[in-house]
């Protein structure tokens, strides 16, 4: 594409990557607040507010794109996706490869072929605890402490659930979402894993379009 220089010159940029990253909460394109994409040193040029950051100036091998939100934004947990170019012959050089999909199928689809599935999936951001939940969400908040005190590092999730888990930072806050939530008060238990620590257990009842509130001790 041209960008203007000088009056009467122009530059001809191709375009040579296109990382297409995902809101995972509200399954679309549209990102919240400020993110960044970085390739080493080299910054990708978001597309507006959509998921899409373009590259012009990468070198051939194995990419490292590092996603993080902005400290005044902070709603998408850190992510890192590898991506080795110059990309297999596709219809443009983008990541996720649409030709590996089943054109069949939406993109979406959970029929979608594995290839195509595990690359969406690996640019799907998963939301952070300030993640801006719309009014009536249904919500599991909380934090995992040990010694009273907040746990980084654990694994928190909903014991034979579909949807993400959660690894705490360093406040050992975390919140789970349920993208199908039941029509009526139902238990559920959801469970607390880490590396130096036995397991460890908590039973909250789900309500629909309220968030619970949880301790995990462990």
């Amino acid at each position: 594409m041209p960008f203007p220089v000088l009056q009467g010159e122009s530059v001809i940029v191709t375009l040579q990557f296109a990382l297409l990253l995902r809101d995972g909460f509200a399954d679309t394109d549209q990102l919240l607040g400020e993110v960044s994409v970085k390739a080493g040193g080299i910054a990708g040029k978001q597309k507006g507010s959509s998921g899409a950051f373009l590259f012009y100036t990468l070198k051939a091998g194995p990419q490292a794109f590092s996603v993080g939100s902005s400290p005044d934004t902070p709603y998408y947990r850190p992510a890192v996706i590898n991506v080795t170019l110059p990309m297999p012959a596709a219809l443009w050089p983008a990541f996720p490869d649409v030709t590996l999909a089943d054109p069949t199928l939406p993109l979406g689809d959970p029929g979608q072929t594995a290839a195509y599935k595990a690359q969406r999936q690996s640019v799907t951001l998963l939301p952070t605890n300030s993640y801006p939940f719309l009014a009536g969400t249904t919500l599991i908040r909380g934090t995992v402490t040990h010694n009273n005190q907040p746990l980084a590092g654990a694994t928190v999730q909903q014991a034979a659930g579909t949807d993400p888990s959660y690894v705490t930072g360093v406040d050992g806050q975390f919140v789970l979402f349920m993208s199908n939530p039941p029509g009526v008060p139902t238990p559920v238990t959801v469970t607390a894993t880490h590396a130096a620590l036995p397991p460890a257990t908590v039973n909250v009842t789900v309500i629909r379009g309220l968030t619970v509130p949880v301790t995990i001790n462990m």
